[in-house]
């Protein structure tokens, strides 16, 4: 890093210098003052940069000190995950059909209090009482994108609210099994939780 901000700092010197020398012989008295503003100019980058090559340095060399290890332990927070107790099937238009599932989702940390963990999900419907090939009911993935759009709470709780469109009614006779599997960016960590969920007569 340090060696290039030099090289930027010597092709400003030597441009500064070529674009005051061909102009001298054309305009000398304006030249000059061109010069000195351009002077002026090039005193200001070279100490920002000059700044911000110290910060650097500096930034390295805490980094290089520390122990990667204890790091990511300090970093890497996530503990588990937990399906919200709201999680159900929802009537969002209110004619009568349930088609929307709605997934709370609390990411945990080692005391077990809610943080904003990043990475992707992917969320699983069954039902297992059908038959092997038709217990899959459904099966989503939102990505870290979609999913930081997803965050929200009150002064209680946080938590990702997930929107899933459903393209079959669930039926009130049934128990459903809600599977979720996180993998955090972070840690790297897979994490899962499940529940089973019915449609509120």
């Amino acid at each position: 890093m340090k060696r290039r901000i030099d090289i930027v700092i010597i092709a400003l010197v030597v441009g500064l210098l070529t674009g005051c020398g061909g102009k001298s012989q054309q305009h000398p008295w304006n030249t000059l003052k061109e010069c000195q503003d351009q002077n002026t100019d090039l005193s200001l980058q070279i100490q920002t940069l000059q700044t911000k090559n110290d910060q650097l340095t500096e930034q390295v060399a805490t980094l290089s000190a520390m122990d990667i290890k204890t790091r990511l332990t300090a970093l890497d927070t996530l503990e588990k995950i937990r399906i919200g107790k709201y999680t159900d099937f929802y009537d969002k238009d209110e004619n009568g059909t349930k088609e929307t599932l709605i997934v709370y989702l609390e990411p945990l940390d080692t005391v077990q209090d809610t943080t904003k963990a990043i990475g992707t999900v992917k969320i699983e419907l069954w039902d297992l009482n059908a038959s092997e090939d038709k217990a899959k009911l459904a099966e989503w993935t939102i990505g870290a994108d979609e999913l930081h759009t997803s965050w929200g709470g009150n002064i209680f709780a946080a938590y990702y609210r997930i929107k899933l469109p459903l393209e079959t009614t669930p039926d009130k006779q049934k128990e459903y099994t809600l599977k979720v599997t996180f993998t955090d960016y972070l840690s790297g960590k897979v994490l899962t939780s499940q529940q089973v969920i019915t449609v509120d007569k």
